[in-house]
């Protein structure tokens, strides 16, 4: 049970939303976007967040769309992962998302509450990044279109009042050789150490990582001496370490040298399966 009142809007379309959002925020309703609900729900029942009112998305039908439009997937901000795993348009994201908490749980978190939640994990967004994903955008200001890369630095980088509609995908990258690692310290359900994903395009090696630092990313630099051939393969794994973005993470799950430990390992393997 949420302990506090607020106001519940249903808008039918991106635009509806927008408007709602504008007109509360000016009447101090601290209004949010509202999708699966996983994380609103139990930070509102902490009182961690006391929003005024809830403006729910899942009426707007282009946020639900699963399908390939001309050359292009478009994954719809408000599709629940089970979905998005049994359909499998796009192998690499059923893969990951698959791996993201339980049935129950996925069958309710959305691919747009993942990756603009508050925890740092957004496991669901290394696929989009790996394949230069397009994200749709509707805000005060209209609609706009941007590459995922572009929005995202270690969140996407919103406008106020602007939410997710759509991702789109090049078919032509859908089906490309992959790999997805996530480590864990309990359980399948469990939070975890690190998820990898790797893809292999035009015999290049691309890898975005969620968890091993405080935020998730892909990075060019990183990936450069991931792919340079004039190295040994245990001085790209040490190239690769001294080029992520930020310090391992070390929390109650494991410490930075456990997680360091693994993600050498795992980077052996990546190297030996999908590398020269």
């Amino acid at each position: 049970m949420i302990p506090f009142d607020f106001d519940y809007y249903l808008p039918q379309t991106a635009e509806e939303a927008v408007t709602l959002f504008t007109r509360l925020e000016l009447d101090e309703k601290k209004p949010i976007y509202y999708a699966g609900g996983t994380e609103i729900i139990t930070f509102c029942r902490q009182q961690t967040i006391t929003p005024g009112a809830l403006i729910d998305l899942k009426n707007i039908p282009e946020t639900t769309v699963f399908e390939k439009v001309n050359d292009q997937l478009v994954i719809g901000a408000n599709l629940s992962l089970s979905r998005i795993a049994e359909e499998n348009h796009y192998p690499l994201l059923s893969v990951v998302v698959k791996k993201i908490a339980d049935r129950t749980v996925r069958n309710r978190l959305t691919i747009g509450g993942n990756i603009c939640g508050r925890l740092p994990y957004r496991e669901a967004l290394l696929p989009l990044l790996l394949t230069d994903a397009e994200v749709l955008l509707a805000g005060p200001e209209g609609r706009r279109t941007e590459q995922v890369a572009t929005l995202f630095d270690k969140k996407l980088k919103l406008a106020k009042g602007e939410l997710l509609v759509q991702f789109k995908v090049l078919e032509e990258k859908l089906n490309l050789p992959f790999q997805s690692k996530r480590r864990v310290k309990q359980g399948p359900v469990d939070y975890p150490l690190y998820h990898l994903a790797s893809i292999r395009e035009n015999e290049e090696l691309k890898l975005a990582i969620a968890g091993l630092c405080a935020f998730t990313f892909r990075n060019s630099v990183l990936e450069q001496a991931l792919n340079d051939r004039s190295l040994k393969r245990g001085e790209v794994i040490n190239a690769v370490i001294e080029k992520l973005p930020g310090d391992i993470r070390s929390d109650e799950r494991g410490s930075a040298a456990y997680r360091k430990t693994l993600f050498e390992k795992d980077l052996e393997q990546l190297l030996s399966e999908m590398g020269d």
